[in-house]
C-alpha cells in the first residue's frame, strides 16, 4: 500500500489510526495465546495422560518452535507476502489451531486418550507455528506506521503500549482460564472445554479487528536484505571450507568476490553481537520455569484464602505479567533516573549483568522455598510406623524392648509407650531395621475397654518403607510396608480407602458431578490420584457415610467405619500431610526474576538494536527470538535428562541450585565476553556508523519512507512473558 500524501511543511503529523487496530488485535491474540499455553502443562497432565516432566518437555519444544518461526516469518513477510497479509493469514491459521486444540478437551467426542493426545498436540503445533510466523511481523508493522524523526516520540510510546498489551493479555488470559477451569465442571471433571472455546471466539474477534484496519496500514515494500545477508554468510563459509582466499583478514571477507563491501561490513558487525547472544539461552531456560517448575511448586503450597477460596496453582504464573505491568513504568520514570544520578547501571550492558545476577538470586530463593516443602525420606536402614486411632476413645501403643527408635538427631529414644488421642494418629520416629523385613509385635490398649487389656498385633517393618496400623473397634489391623507415603511427583493428591467392617465392593468419593471410585478388595483399596476437593463418601453407591476433605499434594488414608445413612462414619488420616507454607512465599522469587527480566531482556534488546548496523537490525531481532528457542530446548533437554536419571526426584531444590550455579557461571562468561567486545577495535564499526549517517542524510533529502520508520533505536521486541 502507498503512503498517504505528506502534510504541509511544519504541520504536526496525525497519530496513525492503524495503530489502534494493531494494538487491539495483538492484545486479544496475546490473551488467547497465554490462555491456551499458560496452563498447558496441567491440561496435558490431567486430560491427555502426560507426566509432569513429559508435559513440560512437550510445552518447551512447542514454544521453542514458536520462537524459531519468526525468522521464516520475517522472510515471508518482507520478501513475498507483505506484513499485513502475512499477519492476517497467520491469524486465520491460528484460529483453526486453537479450535483443534479445544476439541481435544471434549471428552465425549474423543475415542480415547490417545486420540485426545494427538488432537491436542496437532492443535498446539498449528497455532504455535502460526503465532511464531507473525510474532516479529506484528510489532514491525506497528513501527512502520510512524514517520521518523517527526514522530519518534510517538513511536517510542507505541512500543511501551505494545509491551503493555503483551503482559495485559498474558495476565487476563491465564486468569480467565484458571478461574473457569477451577469453578466449572465439564463431563464430570475439571472444565477445560468452556474456557478454550471462549478463547477461540476471542481469536476470531482479534482477526476481525486486524482485518478491519488493513486499509489504514502503511507497509514497507518487500526487501531482500535478510536473504542477501544469509547468502553472504553461506558463500563465505563455503569458500573458507574450500580454502579459497586464505589471505583474507576475516573469514567473511572471502565473500567480496560476489557481495559489496557495505554488506560484508554489516555482516561482520552483526556477528560480533551474535557472539554475545550465545549467553542468552540459559537465562531463558531459567525464566521458562515460571510456566513449568514454579507452577508445580505452587501446587505443593497452601493456596487457601479464607475458608472457601483456593488460589488455582497455575494462577501463580500471572504474578510475572502483573509485576511487568507495574515495574516497567516504575523503572522508566523513577528507578533509572535515580540510578543515573548516582552513576549506577547507566549502560545497557551493566543492566544486563545485573539482570543475570537477579536471576541467580531468584533461583536461590526458589531452592529455599522448595526445601521448606520437600518431605523427609526414610533412609534404607530405618522404617516408619504410622498408627491411626479410629476407636471411639484414646488408645496407647506399647512397643517391645527390641524395637529401637531414633529421633531426628540420630539418638535412640527410651520411651516405649505412646498415647494416641481419639481420631488422632501418631507417626513413630524412624525405627532401626536391617536389610530384610522385620516382624515386630506391639501391644494396644484402649481407655474404653474394661480392665485395659492389652491386644497384641504383629507389624512388619521394612527399610525405607512405611507401615500402617489401624486401631478400630473390630480390632487392630496391620497394613504391609509401602512406599506410597511419598508424595506424587506431579504434586497431585492421592488417597487409599480402608474399610473396617462389612463386605464392601466399592467406595465412591463424590463432589458435585465429579466421582472417584475406589474398588475394595479385602477391605482395602489401592492408592489413587484424585483432584483436591471436599468429597462426600458413599459405600457401594448407597447413602453418604461421611466426608473426606482432600488437599493438593497430600497423601491420605481414609478409614470407613460406618454404613449408609451414618453421617460420621469416616476418618481421614494424612499419611503425608500437604505443605502448610502459603503460596504467598512465591512472590519473592517471582519479583527477583521479573526484575532480572526487565534488566536483562529489555536492556539486551536496546543493546543489540543500537549496536547493529541499520540494514541488519531485523536480523538481530530474529536472532534474539532464536535465543529464546535455544533456551527452551536447553530447558527441555535438562528436564529430559533429570527425568531419565531421576537425579532430582523428590528434591526439586537440588535442581534449582544447579540452575543457579549454571547461571552464575554464565554471568561470568558474559562479563568476560563483554570485556573482549569492548576491547575490539572500533574502526570498522565507526565506518559503518559513518556510512549509515550518510545514508540517513540521503533519505532525509528524498523524504523518509515507511521502511525508514522501522529504524528505531528504542525498539523493544516481544518475548516470552
Amino acid at each position: 500500500m502507498s503512503s498517504p500524501a505528506p502534510p504541509p511543511s511544519g504541520a504536526p503529523l496525525k497519530y496513525p489510526r492503524g495503530i489502534f487496530f494493531i494494538l487491539a488485535g495483538y492484545l486479544l491474540e496475546r490473551f488467547v495465546y497465554y490462555g491456551l499455553f499458560g496452563g498447558a502443562v496441567f491440561y496435558m497432565q490431567r486430560m491427555l495422560g502426560f507426566t509432569s516432566s513429559s508435559a513440560s518437555t512437550v510445552k518447551a519444544v512447542m514454544e521453542g518452535l514458536i520462537y524459531l518461526a519468526p525468522i521464516a516469518g520475517a522472510v515471508l513477510a518482507d520478501t513475498y507476502l507483505g506484513k499485513a497479509r502475512t499477519v492476517l493469514i497467520m491469524c486465520c491459521c491460528y484460529t483453526v489451531g486453537a479450535l483443534i486444540y479445544s476439541l481435544s478437551s471434549a471428552t465425549p467426542i474423543m475415542a480415547s486418550v490417545d486420540a485426545a493426545k494427538v488432537t491436542g498436540i496437532a492443535g498446539l503445533l498449528v497455532l504455535g507455528i502460526a503465532a511464531g510466523l507473525m510474532k516479529a511481523v506484528y510489532s514491525s508493522l506497528g513501527a512502520d506506521q510512524f514517520k521518523v524523526p517527526e514522530q519518534r516520540e510517538q513511536q517510542q510510546r507505541f512500543f511501551y503500549a505494545f509491551y503493555w498489551m503483551i503482559n495485559a493479555g498474558a495476565f487476563l488470559g491465564q486468569f480467565m482460564t484458571a478461574q473457569l477451569r477451577d469453578t466449572v465442571q465439564c463431563f464430570g471433571d475439571d472444565c477445560y472445554l468452556l474456557p478454550y472455546l471462549i478463547l477461540v471466539g476471542f481469536m476470531v474477534v482479534s482477526t476481525t479487528i486486524f482485518a478491519l484496519g488493513r486499509s489504514r496500514y502503511i507497509e514497507a515494500p518487500p526487501d531482500t536484505m535478510l536473504l542477501r545477508a544469509m547468502r553472504c554468510v553461506a558463500h563465505a563459509v563455503r569458500r573458507k571450507w574450500d580454502g579459497t582466499d586464505d589471505k583474507a583478514a576475516h573469514w567473511v571477507d572471502r565473500a567480496r568476490d560476489r557481495y559489496d563491501g557495505d554488506l560484508i561490513r554489516d555482516v561482520k558487525i552483526t556477528l560480533r553481537v551474535l557472539l554475545l547472544f550465545c549467553t542468552y539461552p540459559l537465562f531463558w531456560a531459567l525464566f521458562y520455569q515460571t510456566s513449568t517448575g514454579m507452577i508445580f511448586q505452587a501446587k505443593r503450597l497452601d493456596g487457601r484464602v479464607g475458608e472457601s477460596y483456593r488460589i488455582p496453582p497455575e494462577m501463580s504464573s500471572t504474578i510475572n505479567p502483573l509485576l511487568i505491568l507495574t515495574l516497567i513504568p516504575l523503572f522508566d520514570q523513577v528507578i533509572y533516573p535515580l540510578l543515573g544520578r548516582l552513576g549506577v547501571l547507566t549502560s545497557t550492558t551493566s543492566r544486563m549483568i545485573a539482570g543475570m545476577a537477579f536471576a541467580v538470586s531468584s533461583f536461590v530463593v526458589y531452592a529455599i522455598v522448595n526445601m521448606s516443602v520437600e518431605q523427609t525420606l526414610i533412609p534404607s536402614t530405618h522404617a516408619r510406623l504410622h498408627v491411626y486411632n479410629a476407636l471411639p476413645c484414646e488408645a496407647a501403643l506399647h512397643l517391645p524392648p527390641e524395637l529401637h527408635l531414633v529421633n531426628e538427631d540420630g539418638e535412640r529414644m527410651a520411651k516405649k509407650e505412646l498415647m494416641i488421642p481419639l481420631a488422632g494418629q501418631v507417626a513413630l520416629p524412624n525405627a532401626e531395621v536391617g536389610g530384610a523385613p522385620q516382624k515386630v509385635e506391639v501391644q494396644v490398649s484402649k481407655s474404653c475397654a474394661a480392665g485395659g487389656d492389652l491386644t497384641p498385633v504383629q507389624v512388619v517393618l521394612l527399610g525405607a518403607h512405611e507401615s500402617s496400623l489401624v486401631l478400630t473397634a473390630a480390632g487392630p489391623r496391620s497394613l504391609a510396608p509401602s512406599l506410597e507415603y511419598l508424595k506424587n511427583e506431579d504434586a497431585e493428591a492421592k488417597a487409599r480407602v480402608i474399610v473396617v467392617e462389612g463386605d464392601v465392593a466399592e467406595v465412591t468419593f463424590k463432589y458435585e458431578t465429579q466421582e472417584e471410585k475406589f474398588p475394595i478388595k479385602d477391605g482395602l483399596s489401592e492408592f489413587q490420584i484424585l483432584s483436591p476437593q471436599p468429597y462426600d463418601v458413599l459405600v457401594d453407591g448407597a447413602g453418604v457415610v461421611g466426608a473426606a476433605n482432600v488437599f493438593q499434594d497430600g497423601v491420605y488414608d481414609v478409614v470407613v467405619l460406618g454404613s449408609a445413612g451414618e453421617d460420621d462414619g469416616v476418618r481421614v488420616f494424612p499419611v503425608t500431610a500437604p505443605s502448610s507454607v502459603h503460596m504467598g512465599w512465591l512472590f519473592p522469587q517471582y519479583f527477583l526474576l521479573t526484575v532480572g527480566e526487565i534488566l536483562f531482556s529489555v536492556s539486551g534488546m536496546d543493546f543489540a538494536y543500537s549496536e547493529a548496523p541499520a540494514a541488519m537490525k531485523s536480523i538481530l531481532q530474529a536472532a534474539n527470538l532464536f535465543t529464546i528457542t535455544v533456551g527452551l530446548w536447553l530447558f527441555a533437554g535438562l528436564k529430559a535428562i533429570s527425568a531419565a536419571t531421576r537425579a532430582f526426584e523428590h528434591r526439586a531444590s537440588h535442581e534449582a541450585l544447579l540452575y543457579a550455579g549454571l547461571m552464575a557461571a554464565n554471568t561470568i562468561i558474559f562479563t568476560l565476553l563483554l570485556r573482549w567486545y569492548n576491547s575490539e577495535p572500533k574502526e570498522t564499526a565507526l565506518e559503518g556508523k559513518d556510512e549509515e549517517r550518510k545514508n540517513e542524510e540521503k533519505r532525509a533529502e528524498a523524504g523518509a519512507s515507511a521502511k525508514d520508520a522501522h529504524d528505531n533505536s528504542g525498539f523493544v521486541e516481544d518475548h516470552a512473558v
